[in-house]
């Protein structure tokens, strides 16, 4: 069973269980948005155990150990602050959506690639996070769909490739 695991972190087969999950996303969102602090925060902590683990035993993997180790502060962070916690986590969600988006900007940039589909997306990032930070509490909901089709998407993108 272990050897199970270690193969499948190495592989990054964990990504297969984000279908569901995201499946899961869009059809309860609100149910979700009320658990989001013990959800997010439990899954932070177990993704950290996990790539804290797998980087330290597995160099190679290319897993990064301080994004890590940051993720899991923030799941106990969350699971400490359930009053404040779906603004805590929008914001963090919100800049963590934007500062990809800047990442995108700056390959756009480097390569001189234009994409229009990469444009709209980078847009469409900035606008709903935008939105997430300026009102965490009722915007909340509709990004838990939006993560979920992501989820789903991601998923199936890899897989392709």
């Amino acid at each position: 069973m272990v050897k199970k695991l270690k193969n499948m972190l190495k592989n990054d087969k964990q990504q297969y269980l984000f279908i569901p999950l995201g499946i899961v996303f869009i059809l309860f969102a609100n149910r979700i948005t009320s658990y989001a602090p013990y959800i997010a925060g439990a899954v932070l902590i177990l993704y950290a155990a996990i790539n804290v683990f797998t980087a330290i035993r597995y160099p190679e993997s290319g897993i990064n150990l301080g994004d890590a180790v940051i993720r899991g502060i923030v799941g106990i962070i969350l699971l400490l602050e359930t009053k404040q916690a779906i603004a805590i986590l929008g914001i963090v969600w919100a800049v963590i959506s934007l500062n990809d988006a800047a990442k995108e900007i700056n390959d756009y940039f480097r390569t001189k690639k234009f994409r229009i589909i990469g444009a709209v997306g980078i847009v469409f990032t900035i606008i709903i996070s935008a939105l997430l930070m300026l009102d965490p509490f009722e915007h909340f909901s509709f990004h838990v769909r939006i993560l979920g089709i992501e989820m789903i998407a991601e998923t199936l993108i890899r897989r392709r490739e």
